[in-house]
This record gives structure tokens, sequence and C-alpha cells, in this order.
């Protein structure tokens, strides 16, 4: 069904206090940026009942050249397809559109888009990518579509990398990345996924050398090799060019999953053309398995898999984050960073960077879905969900968590950084109201999307998150932290 983390899950699965903090910060009122479902007249799909109805796992752009310009997308209704919205006051005020010929619901083909994710070129332009799909499995591709004037009018969508033999596989969506050395150059890596479970599959990527209207055939990135799939790609093109990809690496096999996870990294000089070898970033030592902490409900269980990437502009420093649970003998995942100072050669030890409490109990401890970008001066920043203050109670409380790091007198990545912690979520949201992904498909359980949104712009950093809006759907808020 869904075309990244989750097609990687349904493939392979058949008390340490934190040093170096400060207090929480206030943070300004978050506001909800996305509306009503726009594709209510449209037929309902054979598979609509395996989506999350509402508006789910944002993505956030900044224009380059206007910190006030933002721009966010998301899937909505069941996924049939893609909303964006764009302000021009850096976040204040925002306009909802329909990306338009994406999904049969907006005009286009496929049934349902995955991923869908937005960036700004060089000259001001709005690029929207993203995984379609049909119900059936029939075909699947990953396009792009490109908006000249802030997303009222938008080019035809054009085509990164399509599979329709569904005897060969799927391709998923990927983020588009832009070149800082030349406006008009763009990147994106797609994941093809196996027909059949436990077979390799392997990583692509496109090159576009107009703004994202057009797009060069496709080389390969890397090969999962034997027994083994990747995904969960995450791509940064430093300022001399290189491109470093780091990704997650499942090996098949019985016992925990604990041993069979590894997120690595792939480097190429030459614009995509060639790869090195992959070099591990560390072992993913997560749970895997996120649950409601009394029913055991499972709780956006695919983001386990999924890393994330940014870069420190003034010194070209690689930074990653994930899920792990290495911090408490593996009762529960907390959030890691890692970074690289010789462009993904090499990695130093994880770090733990949450602050979420450690005397509670281990279940209410978990953290998840977790997002990272740097800021003007180097600051880092992660945002990311916790339990911490649920009870026995009826709802599963909910919150979602900003940290910060200025490279003063510690390094970020070092266990003797200070993380400042902004609560985002003034009130906890319950998980229990969150759609729920029936248990036939994957991912299952509570879900509110794979990822979220979150980048640095002038006056500090912009997050946007899902979160239940009624019982069973979820919307988009997102807010400004200084």
């Amino acid at each position: 069904m869904r075309s990244s983390a989750a097609v990687l899950v349904a493939a392979t699965f058949p008390l340490l206090t934190l040093t170096g903090t400060a207090n929480a910060a206030p943070a300004p009122e978050p506001q909800r940026i996305s509306g009503a479902n726009p594709f209510t007249d449209c037929t309902p799909g054979a598979i609509d009942g395996k989506m999350a109805d509402g508006a789910i796992e944002p993505q956030l752009a900044v224009d380059p050249h206007d910190a006030r310009r933002l721009a966010a997308v998301w899937p909505q209704d069941r996924q049939r397809g893609v909303v964006l919205a764009v302000s021009r006051d850096g976040g204040s005020n925002w306009q909802r559109t329909v990306v338009p010929n994406l999904t049969r619901c907006s005009g286009g083909s496929h049934d349902h888009v995955d991923g869908p994710a937005v960036t700004f070129t060089g000259d001001g332009g709005l690029v929207v990518t993203g995984g379609l799909f049909m119900a059936d499995g029939s075909a699947s591709a990953a396009v792009s579509t490109r908006s000249e004037d802030g997303g009222r009018t938008w080019t035809r969508p054009a085509v990164i990398v399509a599979a329709t033999e569904p005897a060969q596989g799927g391709v998923g969506g990927g983020a588009p990345v832009v070149d800082p050395r030349d406006p008009d150059v763009l990147y994106v890596v797609t994941p093809r996924f196996p027909a059949e479970a436990r077979t390799r599959n392997d990583g692509w990527i496109s090159r576009s050398a107009d703004g994202g209207r057009s797009w060069q055939p496709p080389t390969l990135v890397v090969d999962a090799g034997d027994g083994h799939l990747v995904s969960g790609h995450r791509l940064t093109v430093l300022d001399d060019g290189t491109l470093v990809d780091v990704h997650s690496r499942v090996r098949f096999g019985e016992g925990p999953i604990t041993n069979r996870l590894t997120l690595q990294a792939v480097r190429s000089t030459d614009g995509g053309r060639t790869w090195s070898t992959p070099v591990k970033v560390a072992d993913q030592r997560t749970k895997w398995l996120f649950q409601d902490p009394e029913s055991g409900e499972q709780v956006s269980h695919t983001t386990s898999l999924l890393s994330d990437t940014a870069v420190d502009r003034r010194t070209g420093r690689i930074h990653v984050a994930w899920q792990d649970a290495r911090f408490s003998g593996g009762g529960a995942d907390a959030v890691a960073l890692a970074s690289s100072d010789d462009g993904g050669r090499t990695w130093s030890e994880p770090v733990k960077v949450n602050r979420t409490p450690t005397d509670i109990p281990m279940p209410n401890q978990q953290a998840f879905t977790v997002a990272l970008a740097v800021g003007r001066g180097g600051t880092v920043a992660v945002s990311y969900s916790d339990f911490r203050r649920n009870d026995t109670g009826a709802p599963l409380l909910t919150d979602r968590w900003l940290v910060r790091c200025s490279p003063q007198a510690a390094d970020c990545a070092s266990k003797g950084a200070t993380w400042r912690e902004t609560r985002l979520t003034p009130i906890s949201f319950d998980m229990r109201q969150a759609p729920r992904i029936p248990d036939e498909a994957s991912p299952r359980g509570y879900f509110l999307g794979e990822q979220t949104g979150l980048i640095a712009n002038r006056s500090g950093f912009a997050a946007a998150w899902a979160a239940p809006d009624e019982p069973g759907s979820a919307a988009v808020h997102a807010v400004t932290v200084r």
C-alpha cells in the first residue's frame, strides 16, 4: 500500500539521566493550517479504509532568498491528493490549494499519493514531489510538479521514475534537494521495492537540470544485496557538490530486529553517476514496535526505520538523527544524534538529545517521529513526540517537543552539549483519537504519518505536525519558535 518505510516493514517482519540540559522554554501558540477535506466529491477507492483520514505527515520548506516565504505540503483525505499551504509572512497566515493532476481526485490518474515533499528553487519557484500508486498495485511512480507563482498554477507532472509491471515491484517517492552551486539542479532519491517479500531491493537517484521541469534517467545509488532491503533515504548535497545519502539497511532473518538494522551512508562526487561503498553510521537499536502504554495498540511503528539529516553550511558538518533504545538498555526509544565532519566518510558515536524524563514509567518514555534541522550559526534543532504526560486515564496524552543546541563550549554531537527544550503542543492531544490503520494493513495502529516538518529560517525554526482534530481524523498544525 504505502511505498516507503511501510513496504519495508511488510517485507521484513511477518534508566539514564540526560546531562547538560536547560529548562523548557515556552512556545508560541501553534495554528491549524489544514482545512476542510477538498476531495469530498471524489468517489471512494478500494483501499480507502486502509488509509488515514484527514491531513497527515506534513513537510516544510523555506525560500532561501526570503525567509518570510514558507510552504507546507501533506496528503489529505485518505491520501487521495496533496494540499499545499503557503505563507508570505513567516507563518502568521497561510493560503491553501490542492496540487493538481497528481491523483484521480485532483485530475490525475493514480489513486493515492505517498510522502509528498516540497522545496523552493533558487529563483523562488516551488517544486512538489510525491510517490503515486494504484490501489490494485498495477502501477506506481515518483513525479514532480512546479509552480512559478506561489501555488496558483502548476506545470504538468513530470515523471521521475515509474513502474508499470507489478511482477517487477514498485517505486516510492523522494524529497527534492537543490544543489547549492546551481539553483536549477535538483536531485531526488527514490526506492524501488520488490514484488515479493524478503527479496533484495535498491535505491536510485534522478537529476533535474531545469528546476524540476524534467528529469534525466535514474542511476543506481545502492543495492541492498542478497537478504537485505534499504529504505528511508535522506539525501544531502554539500557545498562542493558531494552527494551523501543516508538510509536504513535491514537484514532478513530471525531474532530481534535490533540486531538486523543498520544506518549507513554512501557518497558521490560526480553528480550521482557513481557511489562509494556504504559506511556504517550506527546500528539502529530501535525497539521497532511502538505501543500504547496501556492497551498495547501499535502507534506510528514505521517511524522506527527512519532517520533525518541536515547540514551545517558554515562547516559542512552533516548531522543525522533517529530513534534508538540504546540509552535505556533497550527499554524505550530515545532520539540519537551523530555527525560527520568529513563528508560522510566517518561518523561520531551516537548521543542522546531528547529530554524526555527518565523517572517515569518506561513505556511513557518512548520518543518517536524525529525531524532535524540546522539553523544560522550552526544551531541544531530536533523535534519529536513522546508520552511523558500520559497517565492511566482514557486519553493517551501525547506531545510534540523541540530541542535546540548552539555549538559553543561543547560540540552538539558530544555528551556534554546543552539542549534547550520547547513544548510545541500547549495542550496534549489524545493519540487514541488519531486515525487507526487496520491490522491487516501496514503501517497499522494509530497513525499520524511517517514524518513531520522542521526547517530553519532567519527567525528560528518552524515546525509542522499532525494531531487528531476529531475521532479518527487528523489536522496539520504549525508554529515558529524563535
